[in-house]
């Protein structure tokens, strides 16, 4: 585990963890901010055996470790995105006093037919990955996606051809994320048992798909408001301005 950024001077607030982000946060100046890579990604190297069927709740135990680590009472602000959201959903809420869940792509939570249909594309992707390469495998994955600078940037960020990190972090992510995380249960009664906690993001620039369906069950379950934030899936990166002024709008 890694910790990419973290600004110690900032005023004494709750700390602000980031998971999930591909690249670093503009983080506020007002508020001790963290963000972490998840193990496997970038900085945070694998380091002994790993338990890959056990992925989801190493990320989570994990992020449990930070909070620890950097706050003074074991508990911070968390801000998860895409993956990151359903790391951040997965355990330890008494650590958490409250949690922005951005666009989990958790479709355990859809009806059986809808979940049938996301876990076909996803293994078409990764089948695609296996026989033509990530490059092609990201083709797929963003065809679903509206055209525009956000379809532009993902293929970019998952592009193996711009450097050897930017390479590995996306051949690990088709082989140990893609499939894992996007089939990963979610225990809708503990969210429910914590849902005061709970704020449900989705970016203003995004339409209807699988993912806003995703945010439609859980608030529905959890009797819970589906907000939005600035952006996109991506908003962090195209507009980190704006997406920062969002994030503190929820948090007050």
């Amino acid at each position: 585990m890694e910790i990419i950024a973290y600004l110690p001077d900032a005023p004494q607030t709750e700390v602000l963890v980031y998971v999930g982000l591909m690249f670093p946060a503009p983080f506020s100046t007002t508020r001790r901010s963290a963000q972490m890579d998840c193990r496997g990604y970038s900085q945070s190297f694998l380091d002994g055996k790993q338990v890959f069927q056990q992925r989801l709740q190493t990320d989570a135990d994990n992020a449990q470790r930070l909070i620890i680590h950097l706050s003074g009472n074991g508990t911070a602000v968390v801000f998860g995105t895409s993956s990151g959201a359903i790391v951040t959903l997965a355990s330890h809420p008494e650590c958490v006093t409250r949690l922005i869940a951005h666009e989990p792509p958790a479709f355990s939570v859809l009806p059986k037919e809808f979940q049938l249909q996301a876990h076909g594309l996803i293994n078409h992707i990764y089948d695609t990955y296996r026989t033509h390469g990530p490059s092609t495998a990201m083709e797929v994955f963003s065809a679903g996606l509206s055209e525009g600078p956000e379809t532009s940037l993902m293929k970019s960020c998952m592009d193996a051809r711009r450097g050897d990190e930017i390479r590995a972090n996306s051949l690990f992510w088709f082989e140990f994320g893609l499939r894992q995380y996007t089939s990963a249960p979610v225990n809708i009664e503990a969210l429910v048992k914590e849902k005061e906690k709970l704020i449900l993001a989705v970016g203003e620039d995004n339409g209807d798909g699988p993912v806003m369906s995703v945010m439609k069950a859980i608030a529905t379950q959890g009797d819970k408001e589906v907000l939005k934030i600035s952006g996109g899936h991506l908003g962090y990166m195209l507009k980190p301005e704006v997406w920062a002024r969002s994030i503190v709008e929820l948090l007050q």
